[in-house]
């Protein structure tokens, strides 16, 4: 069996997994698909709450409550950007480092793009960790949530995601060349700081070694760049 989900840590409050990429969080439109938050619950029981999402196609850690408060409270830790994230994405140029500030609307069809007009506030910082002529390897920061944020302010920068059938080249294969690797909060409830660094997937281990890329550097720059919360 393909693996779906992976546990990474569990509480009384909380369900930290490592989501695969083609999974959905929730139901899609056409209800075709089971979605993880249906398999988590027949696991673990039906209070787990869904407090944030990733794309179908984004691997990646995901952060899950296992009751009302909990929910309540990193629900709103995601609202206020109080939730540390860093994406490992594989795009289909080379950028240099720096920070994009640029307004998120929603187009039409599932698409998004940048609108001065209507956009909501969107930040996004990109760090180049290897890059050649085909391709390049990128930790990306979010200091905003918006829907397909890191894939429309690659698209803005003429470094589209190398594996994205919206905005790259149309392709049946709906996994992205993206994933969630980094996670960390503030928990009021055990007064600690959480922090959970995903492991490559075997996608994008994969994709990395065949465009002649190089991840040395992703977990050295997570570990010096880590914030203290």
């Amino acid at each position: 069996m393909d693996l779906i989900y992976k546990e990474i840590y569990k509480d009384n409050n909380y369900l930290i997994i490592y989501k695969e990429h083609g999974i959905y969080v929730i139901n899609d439109r056409q209800m075709q698909h089971t979605p993880l938050i249906d398999i988590l619950r027949k696991e673990y029981g039906s209070q787990i709450y869904v407090c944030h999402r990733l794309d179908a196609g984004t691997s990646g850690l995901m952060i899950f409550a296992r009751n009302k408060n909990a929910h309540t409270y990193i629900s709103k830790l995601f609202e206020e950007n109080k939730v540390q994230k860093y994406y490992l994405a594989v795009a289909s140029a080379a950028i240099y480092n720096q920070t994009v500030m640029l307004p998120i609307a929603k187009k039409n069809h599932g698409k998004y793009s940048i609108n001065f007009k209507s956009g909501k506030k969107a930040i996004t910082s990109f760090y180049n960790i290897s890059s050649n002529s085909n391709a390049s390897l990128i930790l990306a920061k979010l200091y905003t949530g918006r829907t397909h944020q890191i894939r429309i302010h690659l698209k803005a920068l003429k470094a589209p995601l190398y594996y994205d059938f919206l905005y790259n080249k149309k392709i049946d294969d709906k996994r992205l060349s993206l994933e969630c690797i980094y996670l960390s909060f503030y928990d009021k409830f055990t007064n600690k700081s959480f922090s959970f660094t995903g492991k490559i997937s075997f996608f994008m281990d994969n994709l990395i070694k065949t465009l002649e890329l190089s991840h040395k550097f992703v977990y050295q720059y997570l570990y010096e760049n880590k914030e203290v919360l």
